[in-house]
């Protein structure tokens, strides 16, 4: 698929989310949440942390950095670190083919970061989703309870707000 295609799409998408936003407060009081998807991994983030979502820049890489934190990119003149959040928790990292697009922190968390993902695949209403019991896992503190739409997608949500604040995320050097 060209790239000028990609971004129409993109856009297309774009607008769709912001418009489903908009009427999202007189469809119902219960907090909505992007449902992304990284590789194998599905997250949910809560829409005050998600600044916005572009197809993936140039990544330029940064030495003597830990393998997670990919390099920076330039999203509209700003400067962006771009984090593997699955190699962040100790996964396998994400395979170059899968990394497509950046969702990029909203400024309020005050860290010009984003996060690596395949793709994002709509809003989901916290009514609408089925919390699964604590499995004998170990996660980081950043990825909460796991739930399940009404799809049947098992979608982790991922405490953006605590993810920047970490001794993990904050410790780039090598």
């Amino acid at each position: 698929m060209d790239t000028g295609r990609q971004r129409g799409k993109l856009r297309e998408f774009s607008l769709q989310l912001a418009e489903r936003i908009k009427a999202a407060p007189q469809q119902s009081a219960q907090p909505l949440r992007l449902a992304v998807r990284a590789g194998s991994d599905s997250f949910l983030i809560d829409m005050t942390a998600a600044g916005e979502i572009v197809p993936l820049p140039d990544v330029v890489p940064v030495p003597w950095t830990r393998p997670w934190f990919r390099g920076l990119a330039n999203v509209r003149g700003r400067l962006i670190g771009v984090i593997d959040v699955a190699q962040l928790a100790g996964r396998p990292p994400l395979p170059a083919e899968q990394a497509r697009q950046l969702l990029v922190f909203s400024p309020a968390l005050k860290a010009d970061a984003g996060i690596l993902v395949t793709r994002a695949f709509g809003l989901r209403n916290a009514a609408e989703l089925q919390a699964l019991d604590a499995e004998d896992r170990t996660a980081p503190p950043w990825e909460r309870q796991r739930y399940r739409d009404l799809d049947g997608t098992v979608l982790t949500e991922l405490d953006v707000a605590q993810l920047v604040t970490s001794e993990a995320f904050t410790h780039i050097g090598t």
